[in-house]
C-alpha cells in the first residue's frame, strides 16, 4: 500500500482500512455466491446483455491488462489502488447494485468472481484462497490456476454507461443539497433520449426516483440540469419546506456578500489587477 522508495506509517488506521476492505471483499463474494446456481471454475467469458453488463465487462478487461503490466514491473502498490477502486467503487458501488434490478445474472457474476479472486490473490492470497475453498471446496486450489489475461474486445459500452453515472450522481447530489431523505422518493423528467429511456429503471433504482417521465417541456416549478447534452428535471415539490429552504438560501447568501463585495474592490483597484 505504498510506492517504492516512500516511508509508510503503518499505523491501527491503516491495517483497519485494509481489514474492512477484505470485509467487503468476502462481503461481495457472498452477495454473488447467493446469485449463482452452481459456480464454475471454468466458466466461460460471457457476452453482456444489458448496458451495465457490457460496461462491467469492459472495465474487468482493462483492469486485468492494467494490472498484468503493473505486476510486471513491480509497481505492487498501483495494482492494489486500481484493483481495490474496481472492486469497491465501480463493481461493489455501481454494477451489483444494478445487479439486484435487473436480475438474472448469474454467468457474469460467476466469471466476475473468478477473476477478481485470481487478481487479487497475489495481494492477499489467504483471503481470496479461502473465499475460493469456500466457493469450490478445498480439492480447488486458487494458487495453481491460470492467471487472468486480457482479451481485446471492442468497447462501446463506457461512454454511454459514464453519462448515466453521471445523471444519477447529479440527482444524488440534488437530493443531498435540498437535504431530501433517501427513503422519500421524488418524481424526475428527461427530454426524450434513447439512452435514458432505456435505462431508465437502473436511474430510478439509483438515483431514488418514483418515476422517470419523458416530456417534452419542463414545468416552470422542477428543477432542471443538463448533462452530457440531456435536459433533466426534478419535481421537489411536497419533499422540502419551501419557506425553510428560503431562509437557508438568503442566509447562505448573507455570508458570501461581505466575500463578494471584498473581492470586488480588490478587481475595482487598477494596481491589484495589474499586478
Amino acid at each position: 500500500g505504498t510506492s517504492p522508495g516512500q516511508d509508510m506509517k503503518l499505523s491501527e488506521e491503516k491495517v483497519e482500512g485494509l481489514r474492512n476492505f477484505a470485509n467487503k471483499l468476502w462481503n461481495i463474494s457472498r452477495f454473488m455466491l447467493m446469485n449463482m446456481d452452481e459456480p464454475r471454475v471454468d466458466v466461460e467469458r460471457p457476452e453482456g446483455k444489458t448496458l451495465a453488463d457490457k460496461w462491467i465487462l469492459s472495465r474487468l478487461e482493462t483492469i486485468i491488462l492494467e494490472t498484468n503490466k503493473d505486476l510486471t514491473s513491480y509497481n505492487f502498490s498501483s495494482a492494489a489502488e486500481r484493483l481495490r477502486d474496481f472492486t469497491w467503487n465501480e463493481l461493489a458501488a455501481w454494477y451489483l447494485e444494478i445487479a439486484k434490478v435487473e436480475g438474472d445474472k448469474a454467468k457474469i457474476l460467476n466469471y466476475i468472481l473468478n477473476m477478481i479472486l485470481k487478481l487479487w490473490h497475489p495481494l492477499i492470497p489467504f483471503v481470496t484462497e479461502t473465499i475460493w475453498s469456500e466457493v469450490y471446496g478445498k480439492e480447488s486450489i486458487l494458487m495453481v490456476e491460470k492467471f487472468p489475461v486480457a482479451v481485446e474486445t471492442q468497447d462501446l459500452a463506457s461512454s454511454k454507461f459514464e453519462l448515466l453515472q453521471a445523471i444519477i450522481t447529479k440527482i444524488r447530489n440534488l437530493r443531498a443539497e435540498n437535504n431530501i431523505p433517501p427513503v422519500k422518493k421524488i418524481v424526475g423528467y428527461v427530454k426524450q433520449n434513447d439512452l435514458v429511456e432505456n435505462n431508465k429503471h437502473i436511474i430510478c433504482a439509483l438515483a431514488r426516483l418514483e418515476s422517470l417521465e419523458s416530456i417534452v417541456e419542463f414545468k416552470e416549478d422542477v428543477v432542471s440540469f443538463v448533462e452530457g447534452g440531456i435536459e433533466c428535471a426534478l419535481d421537489f415539490s411536497g419533499a422540502i419546506d419551501i419557506d425553510a429552504e428560503k431562509i437557508r438560501i438568503e442566509k447562505e447568501i448573507d455570508h458570501i456578500k461581505p466575500y463578494v463585495l471584498a473581492q470586488t474592490k480588490k478587481l475595482s483597484n487598477a494596481g491589484f489587477v495589474d499586478n
